[in-house]
């Protein structure tokens, strides 16, 4: 009998595991298809636009959402809501389509991009929560859930149009209803990992946290460079989406059979062979891109072992870290020379927010390492906006603004208070702030 059980709860969990993994191909899917239905009538000014704030809100707002999706108690209704923001976004893209150029080109898009990448954003954390939690952090399991999506983008680019883009509306509609409906009747699934059992200091939490955000922006840099000199065909743009899925497929059954340490090496190995390989063609950049993508289920299991019991934000971590490392691998001019001023302006704001965090006495370690996150988080973004899209100074003061509001809110899940964590906030980012501009003046007048 018990063994029925158990044969019982290991095909309801591959059931539940390859719903999400579905989910997962359909949303990315839709999320370009969407947006490529829009691209034809915007200046690429606008288009720029449109992406950015797309990508900003998909995958860097995901610390935020899956900080959330750890404290609810209802877990599926983040699901739901995301069901709710993406139909929003396709019916709000018919309207917008329909009206015409006036709208399409501006308030309408922007509308449209921020309901696509809210919907994203949360169905990503949900989906990377659900995954681990229910197969007790299965690195295969991970593998699956994450690798559908890179395959779910080249098919959106590649065939967008309307029927495709309410086809996967549907479909995403029908399997959320499904899943929740398996869910609820129990489906033979229990959450493994349901309650925090931390194993570790909060120092060494944070510290491993940071090294695997390092190791995934340079995951994502190594990704964008294999890919930067191919000619991107439809049929390349399809064999890219391919590999990446196969890649992390192939990953988290490497890992569990070879064991990380050895898995990875072999990755290692073979990656920086396909790099340094001279000429390299078409097939090895490709095997290259396999094997870097071996190792996205093995950093997010690790950080889910670290983080356990708040996997929404161990993933949501990683998936941030994503962005800041495929525009360093990117060559293309809005990447030119990025890596200096990213560095100058990103370094000292962590020295000076952590010494503010310090004179104001705080000394709990997981305040000041998580700081150190959030300013990656935060000061990145601000810094590619400023750098190029706009520098006027009315639209880096909003910024910042709504840079304060999200740290506080950052803070406000450590340190639990409201009024300790708008005064971090505030203090930290005015000081840092003000800071730099004072730097910037003396060097343009020692420069004069």
């Amino acid at each position: 009998m018990k063994n029925n059980r158990e044969a019982y709860k290991g095909i309801g969990t591959i059931r539940m595991v390859g719903i999400s993994s579905a989910m997962h191909f359909i949303v990315d899917g839709l999320c370009l298809c969407c947006l490529y239905m829009m691209a034809s009538s915007l200046s690429m000014s606008s288009l720029l636009d449109v992406f950015i704030l797309y990508n900003v809100l998909a995958f860097l707002t995901q610390p935020l959402t899956g900080m959330w999706a750890d404290n609810l108690e209802r877990r599926h209704w983040m699901l739901l809501l995301s069901v709710v923001l993406l139909t929003m976004a396709v019916l709000a893209a018919s309207v917008v389509i329909t009206i015409g150029e006036e709208w399409s080109s501006g308030m309408g898009v922007m509308l449209v991009a921020t309901l696509l990448g809210m919907g994203n954003s949360l169905f990503h954390v949900w989906g990377g929560q659900q995954t681990a939690v229910k197969t007790g952090n299965d690195i295969r399991a991970l593998g699956v859930f994450v690798s559908t999506g890179a395959l779910g983008l080249s098919v959106g680019m590649l065939f967008c149009s309307w029927a495709l883009l309410y086809l996967l509306l549907l479909s995403f509609c029908v399997l959320s209803i499904v899943y929740v409906q398996f869910d609820e009747r129990g489906s033979g699934v229990s959450p493994v990992s349901a309650s925090p059992a931390h194993r570790f200091s909060r120092l060494m939490v944070w510290v491993s946290v940071i090294v695997l955000m390092l190791i995934v922006l340079f995951r994502s840099f190594v990704g964008g460079s294999l890919t930067t000199g191919m000619v991107k065909s439809s049929t390349v743009v399809l064999a890219i989406g391919a590999v990446s899925m196969l890649g992390k497929i192939a990953g988290g059954w490497l890992a569990r059979y070879l064991g990380i340490i050895k898995s990875m090496l072999f990755v290692l190995i073979g990656v920086v062979a396909c790099i340094f390989v001279p000429d390299a063609g078409m097939a090895i950049l490709l095997i290259g891109l396999f094997l870097i993508n071996c190792t996205m289920p093995v950093t997010l299991y690790l950080a889910n072992v670290v983080m356990r019991g708040r996997e929404g934000l161990a993933f949501g971590l990683l998936a941030a870290a994503l962005i800041p490392g495929f525009l360093l691998g990117v060559d293309v001019p809005i990447t030119e020379s990025l890596l200096s001023p990213l560095l100058l302006a990103l370094v000292p704001t962590i020295l000076i927010e952590y010494g503010v965090l310090r004179l104001l006495r705080e000394r709990r370690k997981d305040v000041l390492c998580s700081s150190v996150v959030i300013n990656i988080l935060t000061n990145i973004p601000l810094s590619l906006y400023v750098m190029y899209v706009n520098d006027n100074i009315i639209h880096i003061v909003f910024a910042e603004f709504i840079v304060i509001f999200v740290e506080a809110l950052w803070y406000c899940c450590y340190v639990r208070r409201w009024q300790q964590a708008v005064v971090y906030s505030v203090l930290c980012n005015l000081i840092s702030f003000f800071t730099g501009l004072l730097l910037v003046l003396i060097y343009d007048l020692l420069m004069v």
